[in-house]
């Protein structure tokens, strides 16, 4: 059950390998429920509600119903069309949208949130011009240690996508962040925070 009187606007930091900021990461995906805050979307993207460095990136978690309105009217969501702002969907979200995202890639950067559920289509994801990949805890830790695992995350630098990590535990050493090619760690301050 979610509280109503959360905040909207808290985000998570994400940090590099050296421990600079990176970006920031709202860690809920953002609620256009009614005509009021969708013709208020530019308060989400105001700099105080995330970082004084305009250099940093924005990540904006949005669910099937958000996608399916930026999709049905991307010229109402100019402010998340920023240089900065990434829009972080999941494979549900984006398998669901697919045909229709090409449409807005031209103005919308995309990340891939919660990466590889079981029984992804990896062709999709390969096919698709994400900007970057996020990956859940669980991947991460199921994973990393795998001989293979290194070269799924060169693939990505190849393709320029950044990979981060969403995480409860602390980023590992920087020297492991960078042999995997990780561009930086979301430290989360609860486990299980909800994908969109």
């Amino acid at each position: 059950m979610e509280n109503s009187l959360y905040n909207p606007y808290v985000t998570e930091e994400i940090r590099c390998p050296a421990g600079t900021l990176l970006g920031s990461c709202y860690s809920k995906p953002y609620r256009l429920d009614d005509v009021e805050e969708t013709n208020n979307n530019a308060d989400i993207v105001a700099w105080k509600n995330h970082s004084a460095n305009e250099a940093a990136l924005m990540i904006i978690p949005v669910g099937v119903k958000q996608l399916k309105q930026i999709i049905a009217a991307p010229e109402q969501y100019h402010y998340w069309q920023h240089e900065q702002v990434r829009l972080a969907i999941n494979y549900e979200a984006f398998k669901e949208c697919r045909l229709a995202l090409p449409e807005i890639i031209p103005v919308f950067r995309f990340w891939l949130i919660d990466f590889a559920p079981p029984g992804a289509d990896w062709r999709l994801i390969e096919s698709f011009p994400f900007a970057g990949i996020v990956l859940s805890e669980d991947f991460f830790n199921a994973n990393y240690q795998k001989f293979t695992f290194p070269f799924l995350l060169s693939s990505f630098a190849e393709r320029e996508m950044m990979v981060i990590v969403r995480s409860t535990q602390p980023a590992p050493p920087a020297e492991v962040m960078r042999a995997l090619n990780i561009a930086g760690w979301q430290h989360q301050r609860r486990a299980s925070a909800p994908s969109p």
